[in-house]
């Protein structure tokens, strides 16, 4: 039996939901922000494609200024076979127009947890804020 884990990772930004919305599901600046090839982002139902190939699956939910959450399988020989786990990605918008974004990753398998919660760190809230602060 596979041993599974949960992230919540969490970071305030400079800016409206709307606007990390729109960063997010924008193929133009998410491939910006990222320095990484993206497909898929901008429809509900989409094949996805983050980073460069890195994480494949689709884009499951769509709602501006709110949510986003994608069912993805990163690509390594490690990670087991048709295994996705789900990326939610909720904003709400808070006081002098900043934004608190809560990613929820669910069912990683727990081989994968540190790697993920890095990956995630250095290539979406620090590469995220660094693009809006510019």
């Amino acid at each position: 039996m596979m041993l599974l884990a949960n992230l919540h990772l969490s970071q305030t930004f400079n800016t409206t939901a709307l606007d990390i919305y729109t960063i997010l599901t924008d193929l133009r600046r998410h491939s910006s922000f990222t320095s990484d090839i993206i497909s898929g982002t901008d429809k509900e139902g989409a094949t996805l494609s983050l980073h460069d190939g890195k994480l494949i699956g689709k884009t499951v939910v769509l709602e501006p200024a709110k949510k986003i959450i994608w069912s993805v399988c990163w690509v390594d020989e490690n990670w087991p076979q048709n295994h996705p786990c789900e990326i939610a990605i909720v904003l709400t918008d808070k006081a002098n127009e900043t934004c608190l974004v809560d990613v929820f990753i669910t069912a990683i398998p727990a081989a994968f947890e540190a790697q993920l919660k890095t990956f995630w760190q250095q290539n979406y809230f620090d590469a995220l804020a660094y693009y809006i602060d510019r």
